[in-house]
């Protein structure tokens, strides 16, 4: 077995044994944290911080981005006690112990990291104390973090803690590594510090990139299913792609109006072995339309998105009354159900017109449902109008609102199974703030 395999083995031993381990004790039983030697750590050059929840160590030289580390740490615990339902009260004696290193070699040398630890990337907990790297791999070079990563890895790692201390529990892979995300995803502003929050905008979240990845994933073809997210065993997260996905998981049911209520309750079952059934079980009568709605959240998803205004109305359509029929479809909202279904075999034209708002910066932009093409997203024009033919129920798990078909003024659609129109105009939900106003499409039958 060579170096790179052994140490492949390693993490996935380790990262088994945790969640085999963590589940099994309560915060009471756990054992106490370590004794460490605080003249070793003098020695070697390590400084310590303090706060009411967290002891830092750090090799770092002291700047405002690092020792306000501590500080930040307290304002996230009674925002993971909001989000799980836990009295703050009776965590009075909680603290934490963690290690921020530029140089492993100190913390080895201080008895900070233990030998027995597997090898990580970024960072690793265990009950009482996590490790964080202040370098990690960019596309095989060695770099230091921002200033927002670091945080980001810091608040993640302490919701591990968090879980495995107060909630004792992190259920499976997806679930443990998809709320670390979740609520390690942050906005640091004025000394305030804000938990589970939707990156607006790529500079509030420098170098985090998991918007980034979902979107690479999905136009190279590689997007996940909710299923396979699911599925993630504790090989899956030592690569970065699946943080991404088991982070779009969590924050599309966090943040779903239709889902979110009954995901926020699941964290209940995290110490159980059957997590995934328990889950399955809450979400059995939409299974179905949960994961095509977020199969059509990943092929759309972006800054600032807009849960509320893309939530899918799936109520099956009804035929052409007559021959024609008019259907108005607004500017600043996602897929919309026509309430019309198009029936096999028959031919259908569509016919668009009207003029509404698609940005409002530098100034206003006007489209017509042929769209802008000074601007493209997703390879279409800016507002361009787009169409698709859903099935009521899909037999293959392919939605067609991931893959619509261009109306722009005009189309002609023959489908070869019966199915509900659905309309929308190609823009950004992030950007729905800033569109306005609304087209009519014409639809008639031959």
């Amino acid at each position: 077995m060579d170096v790179r395999s052994k140490l492949l083995c390693l993490c996935v031993a380790g990262y088994l044994l945790l969640l085999a381990g963590w589940p099994k004790f309560t915060a009471a039983e756990s054992p106490q944290p370590r004794a460490i030697d605080e003249s070793r750590v003098r020695a070697a050059g390590i400084r310590k911080l303090t706060s009411k929840r967290l002891t830092l160590y750090t090799d770092m030289p002291s700047a405002a981005v690092v020792d306000e580390l501590p500080e930040i740490f307290d304002q996230a615990v009674p925002q993971w006690c909001a989000y799980f339902g836990v009295d703050e009260s009776k965590l009075a004696d909680w603290h934490h112990t963690a290690c921020l290193m530029q140089d492993k070699m100190r913390f080895e040398a201080s008895g900070l990291l233990p030998p027995s630890l597997p090898p990580f990337l970024n960072g690793y907990t265990v009950r009482h104390e996590s490790w964080v790297n202040n370098q990690t791999t960019d596309k095989g070079q060695i770099v230091t973090i921002s200033d927002y990563y670091r945080r980001h890895l810091l608040l993640h790692e302490g919701t591990h803690a968090f879980m495995i201390n107060v909630l004792v529990g992190i259920g499976p892979p997806w679930y443990a590594e998809g709320m670390a995300e979740l609520l390690g995803t942050h906005r640091w502003r004025d000394g305030r510090l804000q938990l589970d929050y939707f990156p607006a905008r790529p500079a509030e979240v420098s170098k985090l990139g998991r918007i980034e990845l979902v979107e690479t994933d999905v136009a190279n073809h590689r997007g996940r299913t909710l299923a396979e997210v699911l599925a993630y065993d504790a090989h899956a997260h030592l690569k970065v792609e699946p943080y991404a996905w088991s982070w779009a998981a969590t924050a599309f049911l966090d943040n779903h109006p239709r889902y979110r209520d009954r995901f926020h309750e699941v964290w209940r079952f995290a110490a159980e072995r059957n997590f995934n059934k328990r889950f399955a079980e809450k979400f059995a009568d939409d299974g179905a339309q949960l994961a095509e709605e977020f199969q059509v959240f990943a092929s759309d998803i972006t800054y600032g998105y807009d849960f509320s205004r893309t939530a899918i109305d799936f109520t099956p359509g009804k035929p052409l009354p007559s021959s024609h029929a008019r259907v108005v479809v607004d500017a600043d909202r996602g897929w919309q159900n026509s309430g019309l279904m198009l029936e096999a075999g028959t031919t259908y034209h569509l016919a668009a017109a009207g003029r509404y708002q698609v940005a409002k910066e530098p100034r206003i932009w006007w489209s017509e449902p042929g769209g802008i093409s000074i601007r493209y997203f997703h390879g279409k024009p800016l507002g361009v109008l787009l169409g698709a033919v859903r099935l009521d129920h899909p037999a293959n798990g392919d939605s067609p609102l991931a893959s619509p078909i261009v109306v722009g003024l005009g189309a002609t659609i023959h489908p070869e199974k019966s199915g509900t129109l659905y309309l929308r105009t190609n823009v950004p939900s992030g950007e729905f703030k800033s569109a306005a106003g609304s087209l009519t499409v014409e639809i008639s039958r031959d």
